[in-house]
C-alpha cells in the first residue's frame, strides 16, 4: 500500500518535526542509515526554502512499499504558493541565493536524492520533488515505457484518506486504478482498497471486467466511485471504464485533453450498466485522473512546460492550485515514457 503524509509549514519550530518524520518513513522502508540521513537533510532544506522564499507551504512524503514499487521507494513534494523561482536552471547551482544565505538548498536536493525534479512559474509558486529508492534498482530492472506519479491526501481533519489508487504492468499494457470509498475516513478508505485489491489479484482481465469484480466485492462496504483505465502500448489506444465520478483525460502535448466517459452510480450500490471505451493514445500521451476532491477543471494545459516535468511533479502542481480543501483528494499522472 502507499501513504501521503502532509506537513504543513509556516513556522520555524515545524522544520524539526518534519525532519523527524521523513526520517522515520525512510527507516520504516528499510533505508539504511546513509540514505536516512539523506532524506533528512533535503527535508530540511525544502522546509526552509518555503518559509524562506514562500513564507509557507506544505510537505508531501509519499512512501511505496514492495506491492508497488520494487524496490521500495519514498517521494518528498515541497508545494508552496509564493512567488516562484526567477530562475531555476541559476537557481540550482550551489552558491546562488536571492536571500543572502549560502545558496545550497536546491543544489543539495539535487545531490543528495536518488532523483530530482523542479517546477516553477513566475507568480505562481514552485513544486520540488526529491525520489529516494531503499536499495539500487536491480540490474534486470529496465525503465517502464509508462510512467506514473501521484498525490493521495486525506481531508483535513481525517487521519487516513478515503481515496486510493493502483497501477499495474504487464509486457504489454499499463493499467491504474482510482478508487473514492464514499464519505470520509476509515470505512470510505476500506471500500477503495477493495476495489485497488482486486485490480491487483486480476490485472488481465479488462477494465470493465474489473470494475463488475469490485463493484460484487464492494457489497458489504459503503462503496466507491472508481475507474480504471488500460494503456495499450502496442496497439495505442486506452480501453477505460468507471463507475461515479472520478474524472479521466488524455493529454497529447499542451493540447485540450480527451474527456474519458464514467457511467452514473457507486460500485458496490446501483450503478448504470458498466460500460467499456477506447481512446487513442497519442504519441507522448499522458493520462490523467483524479477523485472529487479536486476542481472539476484541473489540467495541466496552463503551464508552460509542466507536461514535460516528472508526473509525481505534475501531480503535486495539479494538487496544490485545483484542490479543494474539504475532501479526499487523489490526483495520478500517467505518461509515456
Amino acid at each position: 500500500m502507499h501513504e501521503t503524509i502532509r506537513l504543513l509549514i509556516d513556522e520555524q519550530s515545524q522544520i524539526a518535526d518534519a525532519r523527524r518524520v521523513a526520517r522515520v518513513q525512510a527507516q520504516n522502508l528499510g533505508f539504511d542509515e546513509t540514505r536516512a540521513e539523506q532524506v533528512a537533510i533535503v527535508t530540511t532544506e525544502a522546509c526552509t526554502n518555503l518559509l524562506k522564499h514562500a513564507g509557507s507551504g506544505e510537505i508531501l512524503l509519499l512512501s511505496l512499499d514492495g506491492d508497488q514499487a520494487d524496490p521500495p521507494l519514498l517521494e518528498i513534494l515541497a508545494l508552496d504558493k509564493g512567488p516562484g523561482i526567477g530562475n531555476l536552471d541559476r537557481a540550482l547551482r550551489d552558491g546562488f541565493s536571492t536571500r543572502g544565505s549560502a545558496g545550497e538548498g536546491l543544489g543539495a536536493i539535487t545531490r543528495l536524492s536518488s532523483a530530482s525534479d523542479f517546477y516553477s512559474e513566475s507568480g505562481r509558486g514552485a513544486a520540488v520533488l526529491a525520489r529516494w529508492t531503499a536499495g539500487p534498482q536491480p540490474p534486470s530492472r529496465r525503465p517502464l515505457p509508462v510512467q506514473f506519479g501521484a498525490v493521495n491526501v486525506a481531508k483535513p481533519g481525517q487521519e487516513v484518506c478515503g481515496d486510493t489508487w493502483g497501477v499495474e504492468h504487464t509486457p504489454d499494457y499499463s493499467i491504474v486504478m482510482v478508487a473514492d470509498g464514499l464519505g470520509h475516513g476509515i470505512d470510505a478508505r476500506t471500500a477503495a482498497a477493495e476495489a485497488v485489491r482486486i485490480l491487483h489479484s486480476a490485472p488481465g482481465l479488462s477494465p470493465a471486467e474489473i470494475v463488475e469484480r469490485a463493484h460484487l466485492a464492494l457489497r458489504s462496504t459503503r462503496g466507491a466511485a472508481l475507474a480504471v483505465a488500460r494503456i495499450d502500448r502496442q496497439r495505442e489506444h486506452v480501453t477505460f471504464s468507471g463507475v461515479g465520478n472520478i474524472s479521466a483525460h488524455i493529454y497529447s502535448g499542451m493540447t485540450e485533453g480527451q474527456h474519458l466517459v464514467s457511467v452514473h452510480g457507486t460500485a458496490g450500490f446501483q450503478t448504470a450498466r458498466i460500460r467499456e471505451f477506447e481512446y487513442p493514445w497519442p504519441d507522448r500521451g499522458m493520462l490523467l485522473m483524479y477523485s472529487d476532491g479536486l476542481g472539476s477543471h484541473t489540467g495541466p494545459t496552463a503551464y508552460p512546460g509542466l507536461a514535460l516535468r516528472d508526473p509525481s511533479l505534475i501531480a503535486g502542481v495539479l494538487y496544490r492550485d485545483f484542490a479543494r480543501g474539504n475532501d479526499d483528494a487523489t490526483v495520478v499522472v500517467a505518461r509515456a515514457a
